[in-house]
């Protein structure tokens, strides 16, 4: 029997405008090479809390020639990026209303989170939020799915996930959840 459904963020609950170092790259002549590798390093290790992302951007802005703060380049940021898609929500609002409890699982950073959390108001649409920075542990591990599990109180047997990312499905599966591949709002309206 399921007792919860977790939901990945970026491409399933958020749609993808495309990646924000492409429109930055663009609308500020940075190249890519500049800043893709950030985004492949240091901005992993804020993913895991292990690093705050607001102590180890400044000297990046400055290479990549922004001159407004830290919080104007988050809010630019964010604000491309976290698109809810209101057909998802209304999927997710319409199973909560009939009793089926739903969380968000995300590799987040401590800043975009709560920007989901307080911005894109996900406190209200989820019953609860699991998120990287907070466990420790990206979700390609299967140490952040056994987290959900105590959290919860579930067997794996009991959890349905949805990611569009088919690595972090398979790290799910192995451990006995049901975990499926995101491709269409379809699939989520079959639930």
């Amino acid at each position: 029997m399921t007792k919860a459904i977790l939901f990945d963020a970026d491409g399933v609950v958020l749609k993808r405008p495309g990646y924000f170092s492409e429109k930055f790259s663009k609308e500020y002549g940075v190249p890519l090479e500049i800043i893709v590798p950030f985004f492949k390093n240091e901005f992993r290790v804020c993913q895991l809390g292990q690093t705050d992302l607001k102590e180890i951007l400044p000297p990046f802005l400055e290479a990549w020639g922004w001159k407004k703060s830290v919080e104007e380049f988050l809010n630019y940021w964010f604000s491309f990026d976290v698109q809810p898609d209101e057909k998802v929500l209304g999927v997710i609002k319409d199973l909560r209303d009939s009793g089926t409890k739903c969380y968000l699982a995300s590799d987040q950073e401590k800043y975009r989170a709560e920007y989901l959390l307080e911005t894109a108001k996900f406190n209200q649409v989820f019953d609860g939020c699991y998120f990287s920075y907070e466990l420790g542990v990206s979700k390609s591990d299967k140490t952040f799915f056994e987290k959900v599990l105590q959290d919860l109180g579930c067997i794996p047997s009991e959890l349905i996930y949805f990611d569009d990312d088919q690595k972090n499905v398979d790290v799910a599966k192995s451990l006995g959840l049901d975990a499926r591949f995101y491709h269409s709002f379809d699939q989520l309206k079959q639930l």
